[in-house]
């Protein structure tokens, strides 16, 4: 049975943008960050597999990032859209989300659109992250 879901995995061209991306953009923690090679192989099919494998976490919530080294991946798509098919985003949860708005965009955050009141005292937007990924920051407000 399952209780809870644990995690969400992004395969990387560069670790270390992506790190620096989850832990100064959005404030999560390092808290894993090891290779895998022969055991990961077997798991995923591909002979000769090499990757490192880094957990940012926030929380409960943790955002597994990928660097293979075999095989090599492909390019991620810099013009990924919200309504293209597999996962469209990662969901943050934000207090002061206008704050919060404002210091991603002074940080140079590429956000899709504009912040917008999806429902009474729900406030949502969504951005780019390191590698193209769709993030969305959420408050939902008391009212």
């Amino acid at each position: 049975m399952f209780v809870r879901m644990d995690h969400a995995a992004l395969s990387v061209r560069d670790m270390d943008k992506a790190i620096a991306f989850y832990r100064d953009i959005i404030g999560m923690e390092k808290s894993f960050d090891r290779t895998f090679d022969v055991p990961m192989a077997r798991l995923i099919g591909e002979p000769g597999t090499s990757v490192r494998i880094v957990h940012m976490r926030l929380g409960e919530s943790v955002v597994e990032l990928f660097d293979y080294h075999h095989p090599v991946g492909r390019d991620p798509l810099p013009d990924r859209r919200q309504s293209d098919f597999g996962m469209i985003h990662i969901g943050f949860m934000v207090t002061d989300f206008h704050a919060t708005y404002q210091r991603l965009l002074d940080k140079g955050v590429q956000f899709l659109g504009e912040v917008v009141e999806i429902r009474p005292n729900v406030w949502v937007a969504y951005f780019r992250g390191a590698e193209y990924e769709v993030c969305e920051m959420r408050e939902i407000q008391n009212g």
